[in-house]
């Protein structure tokens, strides 16, 4: 049957594939921070569009408009990156699912396309507490996505610190294949390729500015559409198994 565009249908038809049995979501959140001098600050809201649409599509699921601001201090020392703080989030994330649940989805799928959204999200759903009757599946481990990109490139001979976590190789990749007329390949350069976990600590404490000035954290320069389209269809098989699998009790967050 495919995906339900939430935002481009009228109430009425929501009551009726509701009633019908067609009570999951899929809600992504993404966030508008730089990406170095090569992507638009964009790019993690438009990854939430066209993977949480993939997802959707192959779960037949309803899809909600992707929440385009996220958390994101870490990124603003660059310009034009907007960001809200975590306690906001939290409200923002409960006050969602408090009105889906309330119109009768029975499963809703949280995810996050920027990495500072994966705690905050945990967060959330530990305020939130469960709802009778509604399956909160959430991915709240950034680590469970990163692992997919990470795997992909390696199977490719990309190093970890080429597709670092942040406007390298792999997210390069993927906005060729999904936004190419929005990526400046001309202007692709490597920022931080060291350590990645000591890395990650820092850039998500400190910020990105103490590790790159050009708010890379990772190579571009290899990127590729084919590659892009190879990590999107492993990211969009994990949530989708993801949410297949997902055995938790009714109402209990997963």
């Amino acid at each position: 049957m495919g995906v339900l565009d939430l935002e481009r249908m009228t109430w009425p038809e929501v009551r009726a594939e509701l009633d019908g049995g067609r009570d999951t979501v899929v809600v992504p959140f993404g966030a508008v921070e730089q990406h170095g001098p090569h992507l638009p600050l964009g790019t993690d809201a438009m990854f939430g569009d066209e993977i949480g649409r993939a997802a959707a599509e192959r779960l037949n699921a309803f899809l909600a408009p992707t929440i385009p601001v996220g958390c994101s201090r870490h990124h603003l020392a660059f310009a034009g990156t907007m960001s809200v703080e975590e306690e906001t989030f939290c409200r923002i994330v409960g006050d969602i699912v408090k009105a889906l649940a309330g119109h009768g989805f029975r499963r809703i799928v949280l995810l996050p396309t920027h990495g500072g959204n994966f705690q905050p999200l945990g967060e959330a759903l530990a305020q939130l507490g469960p709802l009778e009757g509604v399956e909160v599946i959430a991915f709240k481990d950034v680590g469970v996505l990163a692992s997919a990109t990470l795997g992909v490139g390696a199977e490719m001979g990309v190093s970890a610190a080429e597709g670092g976590i942040h406007a390298g190789e792999w997210e390069t990749s993927m906005m060729l294949a999904l936004r190419p007329e929005l990526v400046r390949m001309e202007r692709a350069e490597p920022g931080y390729v060291g350590d990645l976990a000591s890395g990650m600590q820092r850039f998500f404490s400190e910020g990105v500015h103490v590790l790159a000035d050009n708010g890379v954290f990772g190579d571009p320069r290899r990127a590729s559409a084919e590659a892009g389209r190879k990590y999107i269809e492993r990211l969009v098989e994990v949530v989708v198994r993801t949410v297949e699998e997902s055995q938790s009790d009714e109402g209990e967050p997963a």
